[in-house]
């Protein structure tokens, strides 16, 4: 499976750059108020974007004569959007931090925990959305990306709200142990990989 991670990886630095120095810039406005969606887009940009790329070269014809198993052509895709997400982590992490060490913001309390929370609310997204894509192929599934992808960053934008609301937000993130948020979207996305690959197997063998 690393073969699968390298070409993916590749696709991401050849295709997405231009994508990826948004991201790079939603993780820097000071106060994190955009850190959220920065999660949320590099969940999109890993993990379904990849999937769309797949189709249109239609890499999926050749990924089946070679000694790749379904599950691992499905996993490749998981653990891809999981990366996406550890590096919006810790761009975030580095970028929130340092305007605190310059002087230029304050590093709001609680802030790495509700990371932990934005990190995981993104692995709900991929397990929402990776088996409708696996299962109907990322254009006629796209719908429902897309129907998944707002309703989760509707939701995250209404829990900031104004900057009050947000440092009333990361207060509330502070009391949960972020290893709960983290293992309970990680537990909830290794539920959905028997889904996808099921939804695969049908779509790519009909």
């Amino acid at each position: 499976m690393k073969a699968l991670l390298r070409k993916d990886i590749y696709l991401m630095l050849t295709q997405f750059r231009a994508l990826f120095l948004v991201m790079v810039v939603f993780s820097a406005i000071p106060g994190g108020l955009l850190v959220p969606f920065t999660f949320l887009y590099a969940m999109m940009l890993t993990s379904v974007s990849l999937m769309s790329v797949d189709e249109q070269t239609q890499w999926e014809a050749l990924a089946l004569m070679l000694p790749y198993s379904r599950r691992q052509l499905v996993v490749a895709k998981y653990v891809m959007g999981w990366l996406g997400i550890a590096v919006a982590f810790v761009i975030s992490a580095a970028l929130q931090g340092l305007w605190a060490v310059t002087g230029i913001d304050e590093l709001q309390k609680g802030l790495f925990e509700a990371m932990c929370l934005y990190a995981a609310v993104a692995g709900v997204g991929l397990a929402l959305m990776l088996p409708v894509n696996f299962r109907f192929g990322y254009a006629k599934g796209r719908i429902m990306t897309i129907l998944f992808a707002g309703i989760i960053g509707g939701a995250v934008g209404a829990s900031m709200g104004t900057g009050e609301a947000a440092f009333t937000f990361l207060s509330a993130a502070a009391r949960v142990h972020p290893a709960v948020y983290l293992l309970l979207s990680a537990a909830l996305c290794a539920a959905t990989i028997p889904l996808s690959v099921t939804g695969y197997r049908k779509r790519v063998e009909k």
